[in-house]
């Protein structure tokens, strides 16, 4: 279980640094929300993080039979983790947040907590798919390893049914 960090707060004027991991899912669409609804504060610094996995090069089946269309793939999925970096850009000036937006690299849970580190984080926001026992031992879970292995508290935001389905 993660700890509560020290009482005062780390962003500038007594506010909070929060560390909410985006990765263009529904679930971490609803993460950020729920922050914005739920938890934000005016004087709250904000860090949107987002570490690609290139799921499209990944689960390709023929990665290494054809070159070129592993170098498309990769044009595709650097393509797509651009929009999202923007638009995560532009969620941030919409609702006139004090913070910015990370491209990090490496095991999503692994970047998630060493960028919390670095900037001294008071919270972690993430989404949660809402996996069962046997899927997350197998598959893994971003929220269950970043819960276990930070030192600042840890808000998962779990979704509805209709969401998992």
């Amino acid at each position: 279980m993660a700890s509560a960090g020290s009482g005062g707060g780390g962003g500038e004027g007594g506010g909070h640094k929060v560390v909410i991991a985006m990765d263009g899912s529904q679930h971490s669409n609803n993460a950020f929300q729920w922050y914005i609804d739920n938890v934000h504060r005016s004087d709250n610094k904000v860090i949107l993080v987002h570490c690609p996995e290139y799921r499209s090069l990944t689960n390709a089946p023929y990665l290494t039979c054809d070159p070129d269309k592993m170098s498309e793939l990769a044009r595709k999925e650097e393509s797509n983790i651009k929009l999202l970096v923007a638009r995560l850009r532009e969620d941030i000036d919409k609702y006139g947040i004090n913070g910015f937006t990370v491209r990090a690299a490496g095991k999503p849970g692994e970047a998630i907590i060493k960028l919390a580190q670095a900037e001294n984080a008071t919270m972690i926001v993430i989404g949660s798919r809402g996996l069962g026992t046997l899927r997350r031992t197998f598959m893994g879970s971003v929220s269950d390893y970043v819960t276990h292995h930070t030192t600042c508290p840890v808000i998962i935001v779990r979704q509805t049914d209709a969401v998992n389905e």
